[in-house]
């Protein structure tokens, strides 16, 4: 005959008490990107998902711990000091992409 454990028992042993150490967050990733992080375990790169995410995180981290004093107008100075100031077409055609032109006009 089985017996069965408490239903408590089977709860505190269903739950990783070691996840406390972790934050969980919700994200949102392109389909491709989802598929690949769920491939990647499927292969046996990962052995989950969230280990995954945490893993590509963990080597993004050192890049942009150096670069944390750098902002947007720093990025945009040195795009112009190597290729030179955008032409007014560029300018025109982020205008369009951004949808900051006017329609009526």
């Amino acid at each position: 005959m089985l017996e069965f454990a408490p239903l408590a028992f089977l709860r505190s042993r269903r739950y990783d008490h070691g996840m406390t150490k972790v934050a969980k967050i919700t994200i949102s990733l392109p389909p491709e990107q989802a598929e690949e992080a769920r491939a990647a375990v499927a292969r046996g790169e990962a052995p989950n998902v969230s280990q995954y995410v945490s893993a590509a995180l963990a080597a993004v981290a050192p890049a942009a711990a150096t670069e944390k004093e750098d902002t947007l107008a720093d990025l945009v100075a040195d795009i112009i000091a190597e290729d030179g100031e955008p032409s007014p077409e560029a300018y025109a055609w982020a205008d369009r992409v951004l949808g900051l032109t006017d329609r009526q006009g």
